[in-house]
């Protein structure tokens, strides 16, 4: 399906603003995730790994054809009372968007095993125009 484009959003900054190396080595800057994506004769299947992450903290939501999968770690304030001095691991957000048409939004399943979301997509039945004949009078 050429109508499935990934979008990555790697740059929360706004286009006003000036790109800073430093806030994204240090900062918390969403990442993209690996994405594999595959076609039956009947959905399309996205597959994206999340490793580390519990069901609870994915999100999966569809608006105006575009697809989107979010994961993030929310910092626990409990980590700062155990003498961390830097700790990378404490949050991150990984977030991937699709464009998609063609597919039936209120069908979409979600499956969630070993760090790998699985999107099945079933695909909207193909419209065939229908042809009339017209009696000539």
């Amino acid at each position: 399906m050429f109508d499935m484009i990934p979008f990555v959003s790697n740059r929360p900054y706004k286009s006003t603003e000036s790109w800073d190396p430093f806030q994204e080595f240090f900062g918390t800057v969403a990442h993209a995730a690996a994405t594999d994506i595959r076609e039956t004769d009947d959905a399309f299947a996205i597959e994206t790994e999340l490793p580390g992450y519990d069901k609870d903290e994915i999100t999966v939501s569809m608006k105006e054809g575009v697809l989107t999968v979010r994961a993030e770690h929310k910092a626990d304030d409990k980590s700062e009372k155990k003498g961390y001095i830097r700790r990378e691991r404490s949050f991150s957000t990984v977030e991937r968007r699709f464009e998609v048409s063609g597919v039936d939004a209120g069908a979409i399943r979600a499956q969630y095993v070993n760090g790998v979301l699985t999107l099945t997509l079933p695909k909207l039945p193909e419209v065939v125009p229908q042809q009339y004949q017209i009696e000539i009078q």
